[in-house]
């Protein structure tokens, strides 16, 4: 599923003295297999350009195409269209754990089947395949109240409750927000996995710079309700510069990038951990060489 947005904008409180400009005049276009990062300081639309992705928030101004889905269409239309959408496009918010609610694991993962496919599928299938995909154990979690589970656990299971039916396209907003090190290793490596499998198109929000660099391949940046660059994440983080007086961090390997070309030592990555790593030792062994040469 192909994302087109053209001139989109959304005005809260709209016609009243209250009223802001959340989103101004975006366009961007998500092509199927992206995973896109989405990138900018508190206050500057990224939650509200996603929650337009699914219908949470309807069109006011310009045009969205999410697939087959036309939701600039007149709201009778929409209207009709909306439970189908969102068992395609699915969206997972900031801390999702906190919106568990069920008596145990099964019968939470089990309430996207109920609502969005009906009773008539093999639910008990869909939400062991969920389960397995988040990399937890079915029998051993199955029947555990989601309270009773780890921080990463309640996520995974949420995300579960979230991809038991199939969405093509899966939204997160500051997925790894909270988690050690550990968990956000983890969480990824489920993220890819999802994407390798199951949601051909992932979007994350995010303010961890090295989770963009690392994972995303392509990132948009938002400001003051507008997109105000889009490119690769080398593109990007080239520039730390250009982030900074934005009020962005940069991944720690554009950082060190940065500094070691003031230092005359020009190191060309990815940006990507395991990529920097290699360019550092290979300059390394090519000075070292050099030095011994010269000895």
């Amino acid at each position: 599923m192909r994302i087109v947005c053209s001139n989109l904008s959304y005005v809260y409180n709209n016609k009243t003295e209250f009223a802001k400009k959340a989103v101004d005049d975006v366009s961007l276009t998500v092509e199927e297999g992206d995973f896109l990062g989405i990138i900018g300081h508190t206050g500057s639309g990224k939650s509200t350009f996603i929650q337009h992705l699914n219908g949470l928030i309807p069109v006011q101004s310009g045009s969205l195409t999410v697939g087959e889905y036309n939701l600039s269409d007149n709201k009778k239309e929409v209207k009709k269209i909306l439970k189908q959408l969102r068992s395609k496009v699915g969206m997972v918010f900031q801390y999702p754990e906190y919106q568990l609610f069920a008596e145990t694991v099964f019968e939470d993962v089990a309430f996207g089947v109920k609502n969005f496919l009906g009773n008539d599928c093999d639910v008990e299938r869909l939400v062991k395949e969920a389960i397995e995909t988040v990399e937890l154990d079915y029998e051993s979690i199955k029947n555990k109240s989601p309270f009773d589970l780890s921080g990463g656990q309640k996520r995974r299971v949420a995300i579960a409750g979230v991809i038991v039916t199939k969405p093509e396209i899966i939204i997160l907003d500051e997925p790894v927000a909270g988690l050690d090190p550990l968990g956000k290793k983890e969480l990824m490596r489920v993220l890819h996995r999802l994407h390798e499998t199951t949601c051909k198109t992932v979007i994350i929000v995010s303010h961890d710079m090295d989770e963009v660099a690392e994972n995303c391949n392509k990132v948009a940046v938002f400001e003051n309700g507008k997109i105000i660059k889009t490119g690769t994440p080398q593109e990007l983080f080239k520039n730390p510069e250009y982030l900074e007086k934005m009020r962005l961090d940069v991944p720690v390997t554009a950082y060190l990038t940065d500094k070691l070309s003031s230092c005359g030592v020009e190191i060309k990555s990815d940006f990507k951990l395991q990529s920097f790593i290699e360019e550092v030792e290979k300059e390394y062994k090519i000075r070292r060489n050099h030095s011994t040469r010269i000895d």
